[in-house]
């Protein structure tokens, strides 16, 4: 692991601190919500369509109910019409209708003493369906006439970035190249199941479960229950790894229905194959691109037509991509996103969203070009790749007022906000151009990349090659609110940190509390933090489109600086007689700036100094935000550029990978580990898609077949090289927590580009995702490949 900034200027940021909840991890003491269980708790199963597409027409229940054990069925009859949407889950429907949009959709409930008799009685309900038509595709979606999934139809209006001539840039070009990646769904397959509970008391209900995102799923659950926020608290509880799959399920919406209809705690724990098949995957997405290139090297335009499928209850327009913004030094594009309604499981974000398939197929297009005209392809993206201070070409957020008016009219949005936010629609910091150079440097590219379509090494019918991708990904959004913390220093000086973010493997429960630690001058043992409990923690989006080190740690760190504020204030009035702007925090104690070994107090000695109201004392001082923080989709970004060398079997089609090194540039690295974990973790799972990943759709039902680790395939440990270098660039942003930026997902973007491009050097063709031993002889079969 290589760092290139120096830790030392900070106490607590950049340094290498161990995991939080490690030991608890390790020693299985860490409760997920499957552990959990409440006194007269009953356990929930539910009654799935075996249909594509239906309409319930009666539910009968009387064989279920007459089972000894059954408490009660909950239907599409019990429950509110309200319509709950979730804009991270892709979600937008009612928890029941009476109307089933895929294979495996919620049709009703049943809530029994045992688990198994819950089984059981689910199992018993008869279910009368009217069958509809049935759109298993985008393209069926879209037909004249094809029947509508949801009631305001199937296609969603295009989402469109654009910029420059593209008709000049098209006259211009001496080459334009076409692609058509059509991308696989991928499934989160995480590797832990989840459960929810759900109990009322009166006409409150308080969720236990999974979740990366507690105050989404509260807002969810208020809608959905048609009751006020005020009386619904999420227990958002570690879920291990989950790529976005453990959100704001519907389940869970499901389990406080029956637990309000038969006024008992309920329990509901998915099977492996539930979580498989039922409640989320990553889009089927098709890219249709081509690309102009001029014989000195110059791109005159790029052009992306990109299909997504929602599934049964996406509403999505857009799938989230920046990769235009890397590549947006090209002199004209345009990139339009089309997404339909299709009767499959719901598709929403996971991890990379848009950025692994779009940017796939951007990066593909941008290799053909680069191999056209016979560039190296590290060389290629540092030519045209963006820079600090270039134009961002992709803008999320038309419905933020902020950066609808930043849009219409720069200079007053200019005049109405803070001097040093940075200026929109123009990236603020980092770039992928140092971290390709040292990457380069430390594979050995220069000597181990020996032209495009050519094998660096070959024996018999094995061929080894290197590829390089680069990845990119916003630093958390707007959409939906703002993002806040607060931090409660208690008598005793110990402190409380409370921030809605996700417990799944991203250490955020540890790096939070290190800027926390380091912006209020405390030792970060003394800081406890609470991430899922809505009844403590402010709004926040959780931990989506890498969000949690940007905006949640831009929040944390307002909130401890506004706490040490206080602190001073009150130190200052009643123990050192001077002005506040003279004192300062470190080590726990308080002291002056000046003479900082001469007169000092600990924390708990100025909060109980003087305990008279009348002198304004508080014996626990709470810190929020102070500072509004600037709309980062509009300056904000992370980079990422991987290095592969794989191994092909041209007889047998088997890619294996030999070596990787991954760099990031998330501008300052609060921890290393945290980061380096981050970044392999996001390689090992963008390569699982490039090789391996695919759920596979029953023809008729649309269901999935794939359901479980069985036949859906992953990389196992020994599939990803054990020794992967990981190389931090040290650029540094004005706006993030001490120069920090988001770190989640330009990792699993890199991988995908970076493995397609390393096999094409090593096979001489293209190979369509995933790159199966039978997709990779079928390519060399499209080629004339003879084996030796």
């Amino acid at each position: 692991m290589t760092i290139s900034f120096d830790p030392t200027e900070h106490d607590h940021v950049g340094k290498p601190l161990p995991v939080r909840d490690a030991r608890e991890k390790v020693s299985g003491r860490l409760r997920y919500a499957n552990d959990l269980a409440l006194a007269g708790m009953v356990h929930g199963a539910l009654v799935r369509s075996p249909h594509a597409h239906a309409k319930v027409l009666r539910v009968d229940a009387t064989e279920a109910l007459a089972l000894p054990g059954v408490v009660g069925v909950l239907t599409h009859e019990d429950t509110p019409r309200t319509v709950w949407d979730g804009c991270w889950f892709n979600y937008r429907g009612p928890a029941l209708d009476g109307h089933a949009r895929f294979a495996g959709d919620e049709v009703a409930a049943v809530a029994a003493t045992t688990p198994e008799i819950a089984r059981a009685a689910a199992a018993l309900i008869r279910v009368e369906y009217e069958v509809l038509p049935a759109v298993l595709t985008a393209e069926a979606a879209g037909a004249t006439g094809a029947e509508p999934v949801r009631d305001e139809g199937n296609l969603r209006e295009p989402y469109v970035a654009e910029w420059g001539d593209l008709a000049a840039g098209e006259a211009e070009a001496d080459h334009i190249l076409h692609a058509v990646i059509d991308h696989p769904s991928q499934q989160m397959a995480t590797i832990g199941r989840n459960a929810c509970l759900a109990d009322w008391e009166g006409d409150r209900v308080t969720v236990w479960t999974g979740s990366q995102t507690p105050s989404e799923l509260k807002t969810g659950l208020a809608m959905a229950l048609d009751i006020p926020q005020s009386k619904v608290r999420v227990q958002a509880l570690p879920t291990g790894s989950s790529f976005g799959q453990w959100w704001s399920n519907n389940f869970m919406m499901i389990t406080a229905l029956l637990a309000r209809k038969i006024g008992r705690p309920v329990k509901i724990e998915l099977s492996n194959a539930e979580c498989f098949a039922t409640v989320k995957r990553r889009h089927k997405e098709l890219s249709t691109g081509r690309i102009g290139v001029t014989e000195d090297g110059r791109i005159t335009f790029l052009e992306i037509d990109h299909v997504m499928d929602n599934g049964g209850y996406g509403f999505k327009n857009d799938v989230g991509f920046f990769c235009v913004d890397n590549w947006g030094r090209a002199e004209s594009g345009r990139c339009t996103v089309r997404a339909a309604s299709t009767n499959l499981v719901t598709a929403g974000c996971m991890r990379g969203v848009g950025d692994v398939t779009l940017g796939n197929c951007v990066e593909r297009l941008c290799d053909m070009a680069a191999e056209r005209l016979g560039l190296d392809p590290v060389e290629f993206r540092l030519s045209h790749q963006l820079r600090t201070g270039e134009p961002l070409r992709h803008i999320m957020g038309h419905d933020v007022p902020e950066v609808a008016q930043a849009r219409s009219d720069s200079k007053a949005f200019r005049a109405k906000v803070p001097a040093d936010w940075p200026e929109p629609f123009v990236l603020s910091s980092g770039s992928t151009a140092e971290i390709l150079r040292e990457g380069a440097a430390a594979f050995g590219w220069d000597q181990r990349f020996v032209g495009w379509g050519k094998p660096n090494h070959c024996d018999g019918e094995i061929r080894r090659a290197v590829g390089v991708g680069t990845g990119i990904h916003c630093c958390g959004v707007e959409l939906e609110g703002g993002t806040a913390a607060t931090v409660r220093v208690n008598p005793d000086g110990s402190v409380k940190l409370h921030a809605s973010v996700g417990r799944h493997g991203s250490g955020a429960e540890t790096t939070q509390v290190q800027v926390a630690a380091e912006a209020l001058g405390v030792t970060w043992d003394m800081i406890e933090m609470e991430t899922g409990d809505t009844d403590s923690c402010p709004w926040s989006h959780g931990s989506i489109a890498s969000n949690t080190m940007y905006r949640t740690g831009f929040a944390t760190v307002s909130a401890a600086k506004d706490a040490k504020r206080q602190i001073l204030e009150v130190a200052a009035r009643n123990l050192f007689n001077c002005d506040p702007d003279d004192l300062d925090i470190r080590q726990n104690l308080v002291h002056r700036r000046t003479r900082p070994d001469n007169e000092r107090y600990t924390i708990a000695e100025v909060l109980n100094a003087v305990r008279s109201d009348a002198l304004g004392q508080f014996s626990t001082v709470i810190g929020r935000p102070t500072e509004a923080m600037p709309p980062s989709t509009t300056f904000a970004r992370h980079f990422a550029a991987h290095f592969v060398e794989v191994e092909a079997d041209v007889g047998t089609g088997e890619i294996r990978l030999l070596d990787y090194l991954a760099c990031q540039d998330s501008g300052t690295v609060v921890n290393p580990h945290v980061l380096m974990n981050q970044v392999i973790g996001g390689a090992i799972c963008g390569a699982g898609f490039a090789l391996h990943e695919e759920l596979h759709f029953h023809p008729e039902t649309g269901a999935v077949m794939n359901d479980g680790f069985l036949d859906y395939k992953v990389l196992r440990s020994a599939d990803f090289p054990a020794r992967t270098q990981v190389i931090f660039g040290n650029s540094h942003d004005s706006v993030g927590p001490y120069g920090a930026r988001g770190a989640g997902e330009a990792p699993i973007a890199a991988p995908v580009p970076a493995i397609c491009q390393a096999v094409f050097n090593a096979i001489g063709c293209w190979v369509d995702l995933p790159m199966t031993p039978e997709r990779v002889i079928a390519a060399l079969d499209r080629l004339g490949h003879t084996p030796h």
